[in-house]
C-alpha cells in the first residue's frame, strides 16, 4: 500500500493519508499474527487441510484489507461496494461499481490496477517467492491457488519456481509498458494498462476502457499481450529459454490458438456484413473483443452489447472457456474443455468398440482417470453454482434474465463486463448489496477454482 502512496506524493494529491493509514492498519494485523504464530525450531510440512484453509483465508483477507483505502478516502460510502471493488481487483475480474473512474486521484487509480497485477500471478505465489517459511509445503499451496487442474514446476525447488514465474510476469509487464508508451499512451496509463492486461484483469483508468484511446496500434498491442497473458506462463519461461518446440507441440496451446482464431473470423465476418463497412475494421474490433473475453480480461473498444445476436452469444459462450491453465485468466480453462471433448469422443468410440482401450492423452501422455473424473466434477459443479447464483440474482433484482446470466458468468469466470445493464458501458453499481455479495463470492470461488473454497464447507473437512 506504500507503493500507491508514492504515486500520491508524485502527483501531490490528497489520497496519500488513505494509503498510509491503510498500510498501518494492515501491517498492525500482520504483526499481531506474526507474533502469535512464531514458528517452532523445526518447520512442519503444511498439511492438505491447512493448505486449503490458508489459501481461502489469504484471498478473503487480501480483499478485505484491500478495501480499506477506498473506505478511508471516501470512494465508497458502503463497505460492500468497497469490498466488491477490492475483490474484483485481486481476483482480476474487473467488474466495477464506480460510475466515474476518471474522477479518482492517481493513487487510487494505481491501487485498482496494482491490486489486479498482484492477484494475477497469485498472492500465495508472491508470498512463496519472498517468504522462505511458506516454501515448506509451498507446492501444495500453489496447487490450490494456481488456475488449472495440474501444476507444473519449472525447477525442483518451489521457491525458485515461484521466483521464475514472477520474473517472467515482470518482464512481460515491463515490455508492454514500453510498447504502449511507444504507441502514444501516457506513461501513467501505460503502467496501469500493463498491470491490468498481463493480469487479464481489465481495470482501466478511463471510463470508456481501451476505446477511449481510439488507436488501432494500441488495440493491436493489447490484443497480442492479452493473448500472451492467456497462455501458460511456464510456456513463456521455456520460450525465453529458446525452447520453441515445447510451445508449438503443447496440446492446450494449439486448442487455445485455433479456437480463438476460428471465433475471431466468424465474428469479424458477421460484423463486416452488418456493422462495419471495412473488413479490417471489423477484424480490429472483433479480434480485440474475442481475445478480451476468452482470456477473461474484460476490456472493451466497442459496445458489443449492440452487436448482432450471433456475435453476442458467441461472446457469452467464450465466458465459460477462459485461457490456458497456469495463465492469469479465469473461467473453466481450455485444458478442461479439451479433456471433456476427448472424454466425449472416448465414450462414442466405446459404443462402437466396447472392448477397445482408448486412453485420453494430453501432450502425448495419457491422463489419469482420477484427473478426468476431477475435471468432469469441476465442470458440473461450475455449471451448478452458475445456475443457482443466476436464480439468486433474478430473485433479488428486477433485471432481464440476460443481464443476470452474464453477470454471474462474468463473475465466476473473472471476466468483468457482461451484457445488458452490466455491459461494456454499464457497471454493477445499481445492483443491491445482497447481489454484490453473491457476485463477490463468485469471483473468489472462480479465482480459486471452486474446490479450494467449497471443501471448507464440507463436514469431512473439520473432522480429525
Amino acid at each position: 500500500m506504500l507503493v500507491p502512496a508514492i504515486i500520491s506524493i508524485i502527483y501531490q494529491e490528497n489520497d496519500l493519508w488513505a494509503f498510509i493509514i491503510s498500510a498501518l492498519i494492515t501491517s498492525s494485523f500482520g504483526f499481531i499474527l506474526e507474533t502469535a504464530t512464531k514458528p517452532s525450531e523445526k518447520m512442519k510440512e503444511i498439511q492438505r487441510k491447512e493448505g486449503f484453509l490458508i489459501a481461502a483465508l489469504s484471498w478473503f483477507a487480501a480483499s478485505i484489507f484491500g478495501a480499506i483505502p477506498y473506505l478511508i478516502y471516501g470512494v465508497f460510502q458502503h463497505p460492500v461496494d468497497a469490498w466488491f471493488e477490492s475483490v474484483a481487483g485481486f481476483t482480476t475480474t474487473g467488474a466495477s461499481v464506480l460510475t466515474d473512474i476518471e474522477a479518482l486521484p492517481h493513487g487510487m487509480l494505481f491501487w485498482r490496477s496494482y491490486s489486479q497485477w498482484l492477484g494475477g500471478m497469485g498472492i500465495i505465489v508472491l508470498g512463496i517467492a519472498i517468504l522462505p517459511r511458506l516454501a515448506v509445503g509451498g507446492m501444495q499451496l500453489i496447487g490450490l491457488e494456481a488456475p488449472g487442474p495440474t501444476t507444473e514446476k519449472i525447477t525442483p525447488r518451489i521457491a525458485e519456481t515461484a521466483k521464475k514465474l514472477w520474473g517472467v510476469y515482470l518482464l512481460l509487464s515491463f515490455v508492454l509498458i514500453l510498447f504502449l508508451k511507444f504507441a502514444g499512451m501516457p506513461i501513467f496509463d501505460s503502467v496501469l494498462q500493463s498491470f491490468s492486461t498481463m493480469s487479464t484483469g481489465g481495470f482501466s483508468p478511463k471510463n470508456l476502457s481501451i476505446g477511449s484511446y481510439n488507436s488501432s496500434l494500441i488495440d493491436v498491442i493489447i490484443t497480442i499481450f492479452m493473448f500472451l497473458a492467456g497462455m501458460n506462463f511456464v510456456l513463456h519461461y521455456w520460450l525465453l529459454r529458446g525452447d520453441f518446440k515445447r510451445t508449438v507441440r503443447n496440446s492446450e496451446f494449439k486448442y487455445y490458438f485455433f479456437l480463438n482464431l476460428a471465433i475471431i473470423l466468424l465474428i469479424s465476418f458477421e460484423l463486416w456484413s452488418t456493422i462495419y463497412p471495412n473488413f479490417f475494421e471489423a477484424l480490429r474490433y472483433g479480434s480485440f473483443q474475442v481475445i478480451s473475453i476468452s482470456t477473461t480480461t474484460g476490456y472493451s473498444t466497442a459496445n458489443f452489447d449492440l452487436w448482432p445476436s450471433f456475435s453476442k452469444w458467441f461472446l457469452l459462450m467464450l465466458m465459460f472457456f477462459g485461457g490456458c491453465a497456469g495463465s492469469t485468466s479465469g473461467s473453466i480453462k481450455i485444458i478442461r474443455i479439451m479433456v471433456l471433448f476427448k472424454k466425449g469422443y472416448q465414450e462414442l468410440h466405446k459404443i462402437i468398440h466396447p472392448r477397445a482401450v482408448v486412453p485420453i492423452r494430453v501432450n502425448t501422455k495419457p491422463i489419469n482417470q482420477d484427473v478426468v473424473s476431477s475435471i468432469t466434477s469441476f465442470f458440473l459443479i461450475y455449471l451448478f453454482i452458475f445456475l443457482v447464483s443466476t436464480l439468486l440474482v433474478l430473485a433479488a433484482e428486477d433485471i432481464p434474465i440476460l443481464t443476470a446470466i452474464s453477470a454471474c458468468a462474468a463473475s465466476i469466470g473473472n471476466i468483468g463486463p457482461g451484457l445488458g445493464q452490466v455491459g461494456p458501458i454499464g457497471n454493477y453499481a445499481d445492483l443491491s448489496s445482497f447481489t454484490k455479495v453473491v457476485l463477490s463470492f463468485l469471483m473468489i470461488i472462480g479465482r480459486l477454482e471452486l474446490f479450494t473454497i467449497l471443501v471448507i464447507f464440507t463436514p469431512a473437512f473439520w473432522r480429525r
